[in-house]
């Protein structure tokens, strides 16, 4: 919507003057009408026409109408009768609440001229409600005390009805307590109390219910009813009454903790706390509050801690079961402990001997005593040892034994010995205790040293490093201490001859062995001497072994040649016949080695020839053989350098030098000996057949070996396969590879190899027999036993055969009753005495003289004290013979209560033994003051309590006995209580509590005595506790308000929860009657709904919101209860104050919503406005928004009109939003705000408007017949039929323009379409008009122009112009041979008939005779040499030309033109035929060109390839030869060590591989992957790890 310009909105303020109010009064009139509630809707009220003097045409007229203040139609009105009808039923007492006069207003709204008319409509009550209790069921507490003629207050009913039908009476159920008393309010409302006629007894009866009746004064009279419950409460008036005055309880000791042993019960006729019953144990001592303890609420004693039948036989409680008002009583609980077989027995040890020195004889062990703290046969007891052991039990004094040797013990059989004292009760289940002793037999030098072996075997490889450490020789001494100390020494050799001083020496303390310079295998290859080891005793004893020494040979000497002698003056010369086969033998270099095994093997290689491919070596016996065939073109001498190398680690080697001489024949002289020539030639036949033999024999040795191959393999697979056996010792595979490239390994062996020499030296491998062959024997079992070390190194262990355990036997030593009697008939007993806490070293007796013994023996007997319970409480002096005490000794501590105290104990002498019995009695003296256990004791007495009764109190605790133990009991000075003394029957006394005065709990709530209790000692200890009695309270006190009126004012607008007042009341009692419950008392359920009371703090708070029009004052009574039932009222004011919180209303009685436009001043709206606050809030200011043209008057009353101010106009605004806008005068102000819609209805009186006064629209050409162009638009800014516009094709002003055929237009939306195809070429633009009507009567209309405009396409092809290309002969263009590069041939000439773009031509060389000769340019069609012509090319050419536009997509065409090369113009034109000719020639020398280019790039692609190939085997050759540098070295068989030297200190696993030439056997031996890898030890290493592969992780062929 849119404003004028921006302007300060007023609002135009009505006031309501009284003078015009006073005279619209006069002027209206009022009626007034009466109806019953609850009628029928459509009931007749009233005839307005009959009552307000009006016409019935009138009401019609005037558009009469019924208007309500709280804008509800209660009401409706019949205009064509007159007649005022109920248009909903009318409950009074929802419209008027409990008002007595239900008045409803309203009034008559008539216009033309507009006059109201006032209504009253007055609702009459009916007896429609019956009274209702707001709660269906009352409870009342009332203590049985309570006195007769109390008055308790009963909640009200509630009636809704007023007057006559309101509630008038209550009555009661009959019964004999109660009867119903009925009071009136100061506001006339009655409610009933309930007065008590007769006492109540709770035990009698505890809850009484009886009906309350309310009444109204209807006739019939309606009535409602609620359920009073009367709860008696009850008081302290009964004491608890145990079931049984005396509990008996048998269990036995082992009783486990927490065990149920009984549960005590007591009644108690009160209920509630009064009935509540707490036990307690009463007088009870500390060893019984440590080992029982009490349920306080179930009475279910329970054992707390471990009882025992030796200290406590039975125990006494006495149990207090005290009730909640104070009240007790009590029983005893006897509790029988039953003795089970819970102690084991013990075992005292009172003198020991270790060690013990063998081949002694018989000694006393150990003296030792045994006793058991059961009773009967659970004390009876058994001794005994094991029955195996060298040692013998027998008793004593009483339960004393002595452990002694049955034997002389030998220390190298057993050195300790563990006995096991075993002593077992006769008990069930019996039980024992085992007492291990360790003794051990002391040593003498009874053993000679033991080697542990008889002969040793050390390996040495020579060359060693002086001072190395060889091995080591062991012996041992089966003595201890200094007897096994063993030192070793070098005995003198046998032979003189051996420097032995000079070889080895011997480390004295540890055996070992080094060697003291190198050795040297070419010289001393073994040696032998013997070693000798003597023990440190006393005399000393030794023994000797036998040391074997094996020198183990090292690779040091090179390869000495024989043949040929290289230190010759001349060199020696071969002759090779010219005619000599391939293989034909020129010499055999022959060497030897110094050294043995493998490092004597030798290898042969041709290192150096003149010819590199006309002689071979043999690499295992060296023989030098022909290659090949000898030709005429190799040279007559020849120089051949052969490499002789061992096989050692590392090789050693030398090199020899062959001179080679090829000869014709040996007839030619060449040797000044003829003979020896003659010799050689007549050798050739010999040599011959020595060829055959030897490759005979080479064949027959190579079928021997494949089959001892084959049967080898056999076999192992066999042996394998049964015995499944590992190779124990440490193997090193290494893994092999051929080198030579062959593969001609056909079989493959499995040797074991070990690597002789020490560290720096050199290393020498030497192999033995197979593996398998060795291991596998005909009797393993046997091979094993027969050889030690053959045990030794593959971990296999006799099984050592022992005995059979015997049945273990044990001797059994019995009491036997005579044996015991007699003990004890000749052993005397001794009496002393001691006072306890005497200081420690104080003289108790003098044993010597008691005993009758003289000092020195006491010392010489080893006299000694042995106590019962194995504390040292004595000590004697064996110097002096006093016996002096060891320990402050409390009596109270070892015996407790028992009375005499007294500790039993012996004296023991050795030489012979003997016991002599002897009592210590402990006098008591007063060191312990009583004691309560309790330092405070609580008591709960009522105030209720009468004079003279008696409370137990709790009895205090005295260690002390006789004289010094408790004696009385006094109470500090007061004015209710004394103390009187009663005696348990038992010994004991406790004090008794006796009430003197009576108790007032209001006057002194608490009193604390202190009670004193005195023992006889003198002086007398004491000892004090707290007594705190607690004044029990009963509900004698009502409670008390502070204030009989409470008043508060409350804002209506306070939120809900908001504290309102809090009223407080005091009760003078305690505890549950001293708490004080506040609720409300007969309040209405508009009061309950409002306000809630916290029953303990007695705050009021909002429960829901006020409203003060509807309330303004409400009168609440407050009930405060305590927890006796006594109750006490106030009564609580709540006023409540108003605040502007009600906005004002607007209630529309008429409206209209349109108004059509240039019509003058109309009504658009009647309404009326109300506030329901009071004062200055309900005061009212009514505006609408300034800047509109309406106009706000007032009328009657609080009604209003709202009429245009002048003539509307649709198109300018076509709807106004209206808000009216009423506001109180209230601090905040509050204001409603009312929205209206009025709408101005249309007229045509505006013609359509295009959106442009000139359309252009572009169209392609070859578009498709009814094509959407485009749109025209005209809008119209009336609205509905005025606004609809419709559209046409005007007649076009060019007579000549199709426009019919061309275009048509939708009449409804304006879209414009093609009707056929355009074609650009032939019309490029036209326009025409377009005219818009609407439908309005009359009708307007406008028209637009509209430009088409054709958009060209790319249909036509480029035309070429130049050259023709439909004329009957082809143009041929000439060209000098002598053109320059750049030449213009000739212009290809074209157009397209298309525009634009689709014009834009381009040209393009598509093929040519020969492509780089000419070039066409892109932009012009000029076509130009591209560079110089030459006489190779051709003399006719042929150009094909694409010439295409820049279209999308592109349309194109091809032009062919013909070009001559010409020498000069003058040259005549050749005939087409010649030109045939030129062309086949030219044909030929092309396909030579091809040939030849094809066999230039195959012979380039071969010499490539060629390339290629030799660099890959090449580099091939040089990877297998390159990581693989060992020489092939030839083993004719397995070998064997048969030299029994045993040099061999490490192992290593070597995979031989056997290769199959038809003319040699020779091995293959490599490197193994770990070359060296030492063992320290390998014997052990063998022992402990079976399978090496697991343990180095190489696999073991």
């Amino acid at each position: 919507m849119e404003n004028g310009g921006p302007s300060t909105l007023r609002i135009r303020q009505v006031l309501l003057l009284f003078v015009l109010l006073g005279v619209s009064q006069a002027v209206s009139e009022s009626g007034r009408f009466s109806v019953a509630e609850e009628m029928q809707t459509g009931t007749f009220v009233g005839n307005l026409v009959k009552d307000l003097g009006l016409e019935v045409g009138e009401l019609s007229s005037r558009g009469a109408q019924v208007v309500s203040k709280d804008n509800k139609y209660h009401l409706q009105l019949d205009i064509n009768s007159g007649d005022l009808l109920l248009s909903e039923r009318l409950d009074r007492e929802e419209l008027c609440g409990s008002t007595q006069t239900c008045t409803l207003h309203f009034q008559v709204l008539m216009k033309n001229p507009l006059q109201f008319f006032r209504i009253e409509l007055q609702v009459r009550d009916i007896n429609d409600h019956s009274p209702v209790f707001l709660e269906k069921e009352m409870l009342l507490e009332i203590p049985e005390n309570t006195p007769v003629g109390t008055v308790f207050l009963l909640e009200s009913a509630k009636d809704l009805d007023v007057g006559i039908n309101s509630l008038k009476n209550y009555t009661i159920s009959p019964n004999s307590n109660f009867h119903v008393k009925i009071r009136v309010n100061p506001d006339n409302k009655k409610y009933p109390e309930l007065v008590l006629d007769r006492a109540l007894d709770f035990e009698e009866q505890t809850e009484l219910s009886f009906i309350l009746t309310a009444l109204d004064g209807a006739s019939p009279p309606r009535s409602g009813t609620a359920l009073v419950r009367v709860v008696v409460v009850d008081t302290n008036d009964n004491s608890p009454e145990f079931e049984q005055p005396f509990y008996e309880v048998k269990i036995p000791e082992n009783c486990i903790l927490g065990s149920s042993l009984v549960t005590v019960s007591a009644r108690d006729l009160d209920s509630g706390t009064n009935g509540e019953i707490m036990y307690s144990f009463s007088h009870a001592s500390e060893d019984i509050c440590k080992t029982f303890a009490i349920n306080q609420k179930s009475g279910e004693v329970r054992l707390t801690a471990f009882l025992d039948f030796e200290t406590t036989e039975s125990h006494s409680i006495i149990i207090q079961a005290t009730d909640g008002g104070g009240l007790f009583g009590k029983s005893t609980v006897r509790i029988q402990v039953m003795d089970v077989n819970d102690n084991v027995p013990e075992v005292t040890v009172s003198s020991i001997t270790s060690p013990i020195p063998e081949n002694s004889p018989e000694i006393v062990v150990m003296v030792f005593s045994i006793q058991d703290r059961d009773s009967g046969d659970n004390g009876k007891m058994i001794c005994s040892i094991s029955e195996d052991l060298p040692f013998i039990l027998k008793p004593s004094d009483e339960n004393y034994y002595i452990l002694e040797t049955k034997s002389p013990l030998d220390r190298e059989n057993r050195a300790e010995y563990n006995i096991t004292i075993t002593v077992t009760d006769l008990g069930t289940p019996r039980l024992k205790t085992q007492h291990n002793i360790i003794v051990e037999v002391s040593d003498i030098n009874d053993n000679a040293p033991t080697f542990t072996q008889t002969a040793y075997t050390l390996y040495v490889r020579e060359n060693n490093s002086p001072a190395l450490h060889m091995g080591t020789v062991s012996a041992t001494d089966r003595d201890s201490g200094a007897n096994a100390q063993v030192t070793y020494s070098l005995l003198p050799p046998h032979d003189p001859h051996l420097p032995l001083a000079s070889l080895v020496s011997i480390n004295a303390d540890n055996g070992h062995l080094f060697a003291l310079r190198a050795l040297d295998y070419e010289a001393l290859r073994a040696f032998e001497f013997r070693v000798g080891a003597a023990d440190a005793g006393s005399p000393a004893l030794s023994s000797e072994a036998l040391v074997r020494v094996l020198v183990l040979d090292d690779n040091d000497n090179a390869p000495f040649v024989l043949y040929p002698m290289q230190n010759a003056s001349a060199p020696c010369t071969e002759l090779v016949p010219r005619a000599a086969e391939p293989g034909y033998l020129v010499t055999k270099v022959v060497a030897v080695d110094g050294d043995s095994g493998q490092n004597a093997w030798l290898s042969y290689q041709l290192l150096k020839a003149t010819e590199p491919g006309l002689f071979s070596v043999w690499a295992h016996n060296g023989e030098v053989r022909t290659a090949r065939l000898l030709s005429e073109r190799d040279a007559p001498k020849h120089r051949l350098a052969v490499l002789v190398k061992d096989n050692g680690e590392p090789p050693m080697s030398v090199t020899v030098t062959l001179h080679v001489l090829l000869v014709d024949g040996f007839s030619q002289p060449f040797l000044p000996l003829p003979e020896v020539a003659r010799d050689e030639a007549q050798a050739d036949s010999l040599t011959v057949y020595l060829v055959i033999a030897l490759a005979a024999v080479s064949s027959l040795f190579l079928f021997s070996v494949l089959a001892f191959v084959v049967v080898r393999l056999c076999r192992r697979n066999k042996a394998a396969s049964v015995n499944r056996f590992s190779v124990t010792e440490d193997h090193f595979p290494g893994h092999l590879v051929d080198v030579s490239g062959t593969e001609t390994l056909s079989q493959r062996y499995l040797y074991e190899a070990f690597l002789t020499g020490g560290p720096g030296g050199p290393n020498e491998v030497a192999f033995m027999k197979p593996v398998i062959s060795n291991f596998l024997s005909q009797d393993p079992g046997k091979e094993i036993e027969d050889n030690p070390s053959f045990r030794n190194s593959f971990g296999f262990n006799k099984t050592m055969k022992t005995r059979g355990a015997l049945p273990l036997q044990k001797r059994q030593v019995l009491f036997l009753f005579v044996f015991l009697g007699l003990s004890q008939a000749g052993l005397e007993s001794w009496r002393y005495s001691v006072a306890e806490e005497t200081e420690i070293g104080s003289v108790v007796a003098n044993m010597a003289r008691d005993l009758g013994l003289r000092v020195e023996e006491l010392s010489s007997r080893e006299a000694r004290v042995v106590s019962d319970d194995n504390k040292k409480h004595l000590r004697l002096d064996s110097r002096t013979g006093d016996l002096f005490l060891n320990e402050q000794l409390d009596r109270e501590e070892l015996c407790s209560s028992t009375e005499p105290c007294v500790l039993h104990f012996q004296v023991l002498l050795k030489n012979p033994l003997e016991f002599f019995r002897a009592e210590l009695h402990i006098k008591d003296i007063n060191d312990h003051s009583p004691t309560f256990l309790d330092k405070e004791i609580f008591l709960k007495i009522s105030e209720i309590t009468t004079p003279g009764t008696t409370f137990v109190m709790e009895s205090a605790q005295d260690l002390d006995i006789g004289s010094n133990s408790l004696q009385n009991y006094t109470i500090s000075p007061n004015s209710h209580f004394y103390i009187k003394i009663r005696d348990s029957g038992e010994g004991r006394i406790y004090p008794e509590l006796v009430l003197n005065k009576a108790l007032d709990h209001e006057e002194e709530p608490e009193l604390r005595l202190t009670l004193t209790a005195l023992d006889g000692g003198s002086p007398p200890r004491s000892g004090t506790t707290l007594v705190v009695i607690k004044v029990l309270d009963i509900n004698d006190n009502v409670p008390e308000f502070s204030q009989g009126i409470y008043e508060a004012q409350v804002p209506e607008d306070t939120p809900i929860g908001s504290w309102v007042i809090t009223v407080f009341a005091k009760d003078l009692d305690a505890g549950n009657y001293g708490k004080i419950s506040y609720t409300f008392f007969h309040a209405s359920e508009d009061i309950r709904k409002a306000f809630e009371v916290n029953p303990v703090s007695g705050e009021v708070r909002l429960k829901a919101l006020l409203d003060f029009e509807i309330t303004q004052l409400y009168t609440i009574n407050i009930q405060a209860t305590d927890g006796g039932g006594l109750s006490e009222k106030c009564i609580l004011l709540v006023k409540v104050m108003d605040v502007n919180d009600n906005a004002p209303e607007v209630t529309m009685s008429s409206i209209t919503n349109r108004i059509p436009e240039n019509t003058p001043e109309t009504l658009v709206a009647v309404f009326s406005v109300r506030d329901q606050d009071s004062g200055e809030n309900g005061r009212v200011i009514c505006s609408i928004q300034e800047d509109l043209p309406f106009v706000l008057k007032p009328t009657f009353k609080n009604f209003f009109t709202l009429t245009a101010d002048k003539a509307l106009d649709r198109e300018v605004r076509a709807q106004y939003n209206i808000t009216i806008t009423v506001t109180d005068l209230g601090i905040p102000r509050l204001k409603t705000q009312h929205n209206i819609i009025v709408e101005v209805s249309d007229i045509n009186d505006n013609a359509p408007t295009f959106t442009q006064t000139t359309y252009t629209l572009h169209v392609r050409e070859n578009n498709s017949p009814a094509l959407h162009m485009g749109t025209v638009s005209a809008t119209d800014r009336d609205s509905g039929a005025n606004a609809q516009v419709t559209y046409s094709l005007l007649p076009p002003h060019d007579p000549h323009l199709p426009l019919a055929s061309l275009v048509s237009i939708n009449a409804d939306n304006g879209h414009l379409f093609a009707l056929r195809a355009l074609d650009y070429e032939a019309l490029r633009a036209f326009e025409f008009r377009v005219g818009a009507a609407d439908a309005g009567s009359p009708a307007l209309s406008s028209e637009a122009l509209v430009r088409v405009l054709v958009l060209d396409d790319n249909d036509n092809a480029p035309f070429v112009l130049y050259p023709m290309q439909n004329a009957s002969a082809p143009c041929t263009e000439l060209v000098p041979r002598a053109a320059e590069p750049g030449y213009l041939v000739t212009k290809v000439v074209a157009v397209d008939g298309d525009s634009g773009q689709n014009a834009w031509l381009s040209y393009q060389l598509l093929k040519a005779t020969e492509p780089g000769l000419f070039s066409v340019w892109a932009h012009n069609g000029e076509v130009r040499t591209a560079r110089l012509l030459s006489e190779r090319d051709a003399p006719k050419h042929r150009l094909a030309v694409l010439v295409k536009d820049n279209g999308e997509p592109p349309m194109s065409v091809t032009v062919t033109l013909h070009v001559l090369l010409v020498d000069g113009f003058s040259q005549p034109f050749l005939p087409l035929p010649e030109v045939a000719r030129d062309e086949a020639q030219a044909d030929s020398l092309t396909v030579y060109l091809v040939i030849a280019l094809a066999a230039v790039s195959s012979l380039f692609l071969f010499s490539v390839l060629a390339f290629v190939v030799v660099r890959l085997c090449r580099r091939n050759r040089d990877s297998l030869m390159g990581p693989y540098p060992v020489p092939e070295d030839h083993f004719p068989d397995p070998l064997v060590d048969v030299s029994g030297t045993g040099t061999m200190s490490q192992s290593y696993q070597y995979e031989v591989c056997l290769t199959g030439p038809a003319r040699t056997n020779e091995f293959k031996f490599l490197k193994p992957i770990l070359p060296s890898f030492p063992v320290p030890n390998s014997g052990r290493n063998i022992g402990g790890s079976v399978n090496p592969r697991n343990s180095f992780g190489l696999n073991i062929q």
